[in-house]
């Protein structure tokens, strides 16, 4: 049983538990990592119950204590620090199942309605892994903050741009770590106090991203994160977390759960900034439609070139030689 299974049935039983009772059990569903890590009486403290109220969760899922309960939280750590350490040989594993798929002559319509319930899949444990308190907080974050960086690299930059990208539309001040002159930490130098640092970052973890998060923690920035695992080193720092597991049929691996993790946060984000996002994302809009960027369906019309692009296509004036 995974953490994602662990943490639902917490949140089935929440309806009958009343009193700090229910506070213990949505300290744990917003927090599946600690009990692995702390005693009873730890998770307590941080949760502002009395310890007897984990006792009194655990016996109401059918177990003698809570003993056993946090050990259901350490076997499902072990069983992703494994599928972590198994992420370096990750993608040959996944091009040799491929392969092998193709080479045993399976029918194509049988491949493709088993990826896309693959990835169906990827999408629903993203949703069970989410925190309504996260979001909430995360989103309050990314309309207020005075600037938003976000960075991911490789496999991650697709949900990291998709994020930054719809941010821009919507306020200013969104700044994605994509230079491609090797130096993205510079950017990290007017990181101030309250500003937010998104990482996107799968197993096996970018060293860079990681870094960088750090450097943000440092200088004061709130850290947002999405991976693929409770387990990823970037959920050391102080923040919000967001897993979206990437194990399907893709390759290299699925980054749907992410991306629609990405897509909520902007989306209710542009919700929270309200009239002004929607008075920049029209101003927006409205250039590139003026720019000739879109083409509309029907007829199409040929459109005078932006003048800058116009004045680099006109061929150079020839002069004339003066004859003697």
């Amino acid at each position: 049983m995974g953490s994602a299974d662990l943490v639902e049935e917490i949140k089935e039983i929440c309806v009958d538990l009343s009193g700090h009772a229910v506070d213990a059990a949505h300290y744990l569903i917003n927090n599946p990592d600690e009990a692995a890590f702390h005693s009873m009486r730890e998770i307590a403290r941080r949760a502002n119950v009395p310890p007897v109220s984990l006792v009194r969760l655990a016996q109401r899922m059918g177990l003698p204590g809570y003993g056993e309960l946090r050990q259901r939280f350490i076997d499902t750590m072990r069983d992703r620090q494994q599928r972590d350490r198994l992420s370096t040989t990750r993608n040959e594993q996944t091009a040799q199942v491929l392969i092998h798929k193709m080479g045993e002559g399976a029918r194509l319509h049988d491949i493709i309605e088993s990826f896309f319930a693959a990835e169906l899949n990827i999408v629903r444990r993203a949703r069970a892994h989410l925190s309504e308190e996260k979001v909430t907080e995360a989103v309050g974050l990314l309309a207020k903050a005075p600037k938003i960086f976000v960075c991911g690299r490789r496999t991650t930059f697709t949900p990291a741009y998709t994020l930054a990208y719809a941010l821009r539309k919507a306020r200013p001040n969104v700044i994605l770590l994509d230079n491609p002159g090797g130096a993205p930490e510079s950017l990290l130098d007017d990181l101030l106090p309250g500003d937010a640092f998104v990482a996107v970052t799968f197993a096996p973890f970018n060293r860079v991203v990681h870094r960088l998060a750090q450097k943000a923690a440092q200088s004061g920035g709130r850290i947002i994160s999405i991976t693929d695992s409770f387990a990823a080193p970037v959920s050391e720092l102080e923040g919000l977390h967001f897993v979206a597991q990437t194990s399907g049929q893709a390759f290299p691996e699925s980054t749907l759960g992410a991306i629609a993790i990405a897509n909520l946060l902007a989306a209710l984000a542009i919700g929270r900034l309200g009239a002004p996002a929607q008075a920049r994302i029209r101003e927006n809009e409205q250039f590139l439609h003026r720019s000739g960027e879109y083409i509309l369906s029907g007829k199409v019309t040929k459109r005078r070139l932006p003048l800058a692009i116009a004045a680099s296509r006109k061929p150079a004036a020839k002069t004339k030689r003066k004859t003697r």
